[in-house]
């Protein structure tokens, strides 16, 4: 059973790569087709897992027919052979990783549909057969396979898995073509840059975990050889890497991080047939051959304009082929028990290497040209462009939607169109700016449209020797003032200012010039000539269009952006004066905090504190307050930020001292009254806020506790925490007119060298880049292990460690921290 659970184990860290794939190839595509790509690997996952169910297990592992083919097992029932579920499970997830590398390197161009029928064929044909001949045994251990009789050797599938999704790769690459774009017609490659690299590292690293049940799990026995193959997996693709990294140093200056991953990928592809028979060494030299054979086929493919979105070619194809042939240059040959010599070794592998290229490249080559000729296996230029996710699946975005109104307007010039504004969001304040613009572009071109369809052109002909007009059109009264009769036999400069641009006109074929009317005046224009030639004879054709009224059009748009400019000038004295206001808000916030010197006038307490806004103002509240030898200590978190928040803070603050002015003792009256005011306030304001609050009291060591807030935590001197539950201690200020009923008050003691540590959510909800609270766990050992330190050095501990915890994250809520220590 030891046996089947690890098999079982392995499969499941085997299964790790689909997700693997899934975020390698998304991260390394364009955002337009990352749906498509993972929906592929989700979709061929399900084809490849029930088709080798029904016929893929019996064609591999059946009862093999003279070494070519299985004959039983189809459909295949497990229950009462458990090792038979467990092989099963074991070998589906390679089947399904062998199918699910044509998904990247065909990415972004193939028709879902298509992918789904190389799918089928991969995992219902290809792979099955390659992998009986290679990997089919009979019960009594002899190799039935017709390769494996002759001595082929592949541990976890160098060939039978990699290669044959390698050279199935290979051959959809060469019937589908390259994306657009991703050569110049010169045949210079362009690179096509990944919308998410940091989604590609994380694939690469499931990719890497995965493989070591990919590896340890080909034993199919917990034996003492999987912590030696495990090992060489990891060297192998560490190998891999470091030498596309030095590589990509050498060549581009900089790690380019798609080297980087693909060449550790190649790494851990080269020892997957040898992990088991090589020593140490040998598993490096085999990770660093991966890498360069990866490195080699990459260039290779960009010489031959094969066009592969994630190098799934160069990775699984060349390093399947280098790792298939290394076994017999760096493996131990005795542990095979083949018989052959190293040479005869080396000829199996390289035969072996051969008969999967010959199978898999022109099975699936054939295949795919053949069903191309009758439905096309490539998407549409057009739902190139925009992009699968949208073409395949209609999985639309908000910034689709944008794109495409904006397409849309470009298309049919309609000025009147306006894409469609999503409120709260980026793309809603790009479309509304957006539309906001089109508004007052399309009142300006309204204008000069009216302008330009109301007027016509005069068309003249003229010699280009003499230049005297020989034909014009009934529109050359309208503009120069002679009659149609009046205007032939002229010469052109008649009609032209004398200092007009005629000869930038004849030379450049467009120019503006000032037009002379017969009544005198003058008249702008906007010309152009073309020579027409007629056999030998020649003549110019000029159109002369009247831009009077486009030139004050122009003007008018030329004041329309001034407006626009000075409506922005405005907006940002606005920006200036809000954030003046929020300034001195925020300072008077600041300026209410208990002062340094206030807290050292509390006797028997040494107390630090600490606060930090999430935004310019914060919503936390804490204070101290001293008043006949009773200490006063209130700590509360308001709903929210800003300057709403940060209001309702200091109307706490002045509400909690005018009540301790007027000794105001009784918890249940103290804060039922707080929060009448806080309710009444927050009425006035028509706000929703509202906030947490505890109050302590303080005398000769006794900490009296009344108000809901978050947990107190008490760090005893030898180490023992307590947390103070304070949920049953009052209710949240401004949702109610009457609390009375529900405050109450707790009691602690204080002993030499006790602390008390008050705190708001924004620690013990700081999140990690993953997503992970801090938690009040984390925070009640930080401070146990600082126990014995000032409350000031308490204080910086706590802080340091919940900075280290959030890392380069934004901070999302405000942060407080009161820490007190009874001294001695």
């Amino acid at each position: 059973m030891v046996d089947i659970l690890w098999v079982l184990v392995c499969a499941g860290l085997v299964f790790l790569m689909q997700p693997g794939f899934m975020c390698l190839e998304s991260g390394l595509t364009r955002s337009k087709n990352s749906i498509n790509v993972a929906v592929k690997n989700f979709a061929d996952f399900g084809i490849s897992v029930s088709l080798f169910w029904a016929f893929g297990y019996a064609l591999m592992f059946g009862l093999s027919k003279a070494g070519w083919i299985g004959t039983s097992g189809f459909f295949l029932a497990i229950e009462s052979t458990p090792h038979r579920a467990a092989f099963f499970l074991f070998q589906a997830m390679f089947c399904g990783t062998a199918t699910t590398i044509v998904s990247g390197a065909v990415a972004e161009r193939m028709k879902f549909s298509a992918y789904l029928l190389v799918a089928c064929i991969t995992s219902a044909l290809i792979y099955p057969f390659f992998g009986h001949w290679a990997w089919n045994l009979h019960a009594e251990g002899v190799a039935g396979g017709w390769l494996g009789q002759l001595g082929f050797t592949d541990l976890a599938g160098s060939t039978v898995v990699h290669s044959i999704g390698g050279w199935i790769s290979l051959a959809a690459l060469l019937v589908i073509g390259p994306r657009v774009g991703r050569f110049r017609p010169d045949g210079t490659p362009q690179k096509i840059q990944g919308s998410n690299l940091p989604l590609s590292v994380l694939g690469t690293m499931l990719l890497w975990l995965g493989w070591l049940g990919f590896n340890g799990g080909s034993t199919l026995a917990l034996n003492d050889r999987v912590a030696a193959i495990m090992v060489h997996t990891v060297l192998a693709g560490v190998s891999g890497l470091v030498t596309a990294m030095l590589y990509s140093w050498w060549r581009s200056r900089v790690p380019e991080v798609e080297l980087l991953l693909n060449g550790s990928l190649a790494g851990l592809v080269a020892i997957t047939a040898s992990c088991d028979i090589v020593t140490t060494p040998g598993a490096v030299l085999i990770g660093i051959g991966g890498g360069v054979v990866t490195l080699v086929g990459r260039a290779i493919l960009e010489r031959f304009r094969i066009d592969d979105a994630v190098d799934a070619v160069p990775v699984h194809l060349g390093g399947g082929i280098w790792g298939t042939l290394a076994l017999a240059l760096f493996g131990n040959l005795s542990f095979l028990d083949s018989g052959l010599t190293r040479w005869e070794q080396f000829l199996v592998q390289l035969l072996g290497a051969i008969v999967a290229g010959v199978w898999a490249f022109g099975t699936t080559f054939l295949l795919l040209k053949l069903g191309d000729r009758f439905f096309p296996l490539r998407v549409s230029p057009e739902d190139e462009r925009i992009g699968l996710n949208v073409s395949e699946h209609r999985a639309k975005t908000e910034i689709h939607d944008l794109f495409a109104a904006m397409d849309s307007q470009a298309r049919t010039q309609d000025l009147s169109l306006r894409v469609p504004v999503e409120p709260f969001t980026e793309v809603g304040q790009i479309a509304q700016r957006y539309n906001e613009v089109m508004e007052a572009l399309e009142d300006a071109v309204s204008r000069t449209h009216a302008i330009v369809t109301t007027a016509s052109d005069a068309i003249l002909t003229f010699c280009p020797q003499t230049l005297v007009v020989t034909n014009a059109n009934p529109s050359t009264a309208e503009i120069f003032g002679y009659t149609q009769a009046e205007s032939i036999g002229l010469p052109l400069t008649a009609l032209l200012e004398a200092n007009s641009s005629l000869d930038r006109l004849l030379y450049e074929g467009r120019a503006e010039l000032l037009g002379r009317h017969a009544d005198g005046f003058t008249v702008p224009l906007e010309a152009t000539a073309t020579t027409v030639h007629v056999g030998k004879h020649s003549f110019y054709t000029g159109i002369f269009r009247n831009i009077t009224e486009r030139k004050q059009a122009e003007a008018a748009l030329a004041e329309a952006n001034q407006e626009i400019a000075l409506l922005n000038d405005h907006l940002k004295a606005e920006n200036l004066r809000l954030g003046a206001e929020l300034e001195v808000t925020r300072r008077l916030q600041q300026m209410l905090l208990p002062k340094d010197y206030e807290l050292q006038q509390v006797v028997g307490l040494d107390i630090s504190s600490y606060m930090e806004p999430a935004t310019e103002i914060g919503g936390d509240y804490y204070d101290i307050l001293c008043r006949n030898g009773q200490v006063k200590i209130g700590i509360g978190d308001v709903t929210g930020h800003g300057l709403e928040s940060g209001m309702l803070t200091l109307m706490v603050q002045t509400a909690v001292r005018t009540l301790l002015e007027h000794e105001e003792t009784d918890p249940r009256r103290f804060i039922d009254t707080l929060n009448r005011t806080i309710y009444g306030n927050v009425r006035r304001m028509d706000s929703d806020r509202n906030l947490t609050l505890s109050l302590l009291d303080y005398q000769n060591g006794q900490l009296r506790v009344s108000g809901q807030h978050e947990e107190i935590v008490i760090v005893r001197v030898n180490g023992e925490i307590e947390r103070i539950d304070t949920i049953d201690l009052g209710f949240p200020l401004g949702l109610e007119a009457c609390i009375a009923d529900f405050v109450a008050e707790a009691t602690v003691e204080l002993e030499s060298g006790d602390t008390a540590i008050l705190y708001t959510d924004g620690i013990t909800e700081a999140e990690d880049q993953d997503g992970n609270f801090y938690g009040i766990e984390r925070l009640c050992e930080v401070a146990r292990c600082n126990a014995h330190k000032s409350a000031r050095e308490i204080r910086q501990a706590i802080v340091a460690d919940v900075r280290e915890f959030i890392g380069r994250q934004k901070v999302h809520d405000d942060i407080t921290l009161l820490v007190l220590k009874q001294k001695p």
